[in-house]
């Protein structure tokens, strides 16, 4: 049934504790990821650094075919935005040279996010955002310090102009390995990404009944998040080119399949839009171990 899994990777399961109901946990996960051939998965959180729930799983399950791995979103309750919480991140595990897999600006805790949302001033306020001038200080001691340890940048939910800012200033910086969440992306903006060498990340999350209710992502209050036609993610695969897009189920909310089924139901979607299965290896394997390095 599952054939698409064999070998695959999903980079994008939030199945961590929450303030929300999940649909599964780490243990259940990595059983199904184990049953079904996966080749590894990336877990995410929006209150934690997930490489210590990696290395917790590596550490008592040696034998473990998949390989796991975790990171930081640098939402306010993980710390925030700040330079000592990236660089904490990336020594976090039990092992050497173990830690975080990748550093995320905000996902949500970000203006672009609080204006759709509708939040209050005061809250837009004291969200992340990038300068048209450049990004701060700690922006970029934080990119610098990607750049060093040759991490996944992951540039989170910011808009399109503050996107190419930021990839721009981490090119410059050194940044090699960047990984663009495009769900709601425009193909103008695609191909401006394109030339700087990234990688586009479409999930299965954005096509799915989840964005037609309200859920709760980084606090008490329950928003809705834009949605995203097949149509409109065909054209924007097609922009951006299967060679440089990473698919991921970003399930673990409660309405929406286990992992790794939401995954294999996005995979089968793609596939019927007309991409090859050579395009789709692109998009489940190839890429994501070429990014992350696993």
């Amino acid at each position: 049934m599952y054939s698409f899994l064999e070998n695959s990777t999903d980079i994008h399961i939030h199945c961590c504790p929450h303030i929300n109901k999940r649909s599964t946990d780490i243990f259940e996960v990595i059983k199904f990821a184990e049953k079904n051939k996966m080749y590894a998965i990336g877990l995410m959180d929006n209150f934690s650094n997930t490489s210590g729930y990696a290395s917790l799983v590596k550490k008592n399950f040696p034998n473990l075919n998949l390989k796991i791995f975790g990171g930081l979103i640098m939402e306010p309750p993980a710390g925030g935005v700040s330079y000592e919480n990236a660089k904490i991140s990336l020594e976090y595990s039990y092992f050497e040279n173990d830690g975080a897999k990748f550093i995320s600006f905000p996902t949500h805790h970000t203006r672009y996010i609080a204006i759709q949302e509708k939040r209050k001033l005061d809250y837009i306020q004291a969200c992340f955002y990038v300068p048209d001038s450049g990004p701060t200080n700690e922006t970029t001691k934080i990119l610098e310090l990607i750049a060093n340890k040759n991490v996944v940048l992951n540039t989170g939910h910011l808009s399109p102009k503050e996107t190419l800012t930021l990839v721009k200033a981490a090119k410059s910086l050194g940044v090699k390995k960047i990984l663009v969440p495009s769900n709601n992306f425009n193909k103008t903006t695609i191909e401006k990404l394109k030339i700087h060498n990234v990688y586009f990340e479409f999930s299965y999350f954005f096509v799915s009944k989840a964005t037609e209710v309200p859920l709760t992502h980084i606090d008490d209050e329950s928003h809705k998040i834009k949605g995203l036609t097949l149509k409109t993610l065909k054209d924007l695969i097609e922009a951006a080119d299967p060679k440089n897009v990473i698919l991921s189920s970003d399930c673990g909310v409660s309405i929406l399949p286990k992992p790794h089924l939401g995954f294999y139901q996005f995979i089968k979607q793609v596939h019927e839009l007309g991409f090859t299965i050579e395009e789709i290896d692109y998009m489940i394997k190839t890429n994501s171990k070429r990014l992350f390095r696993i």
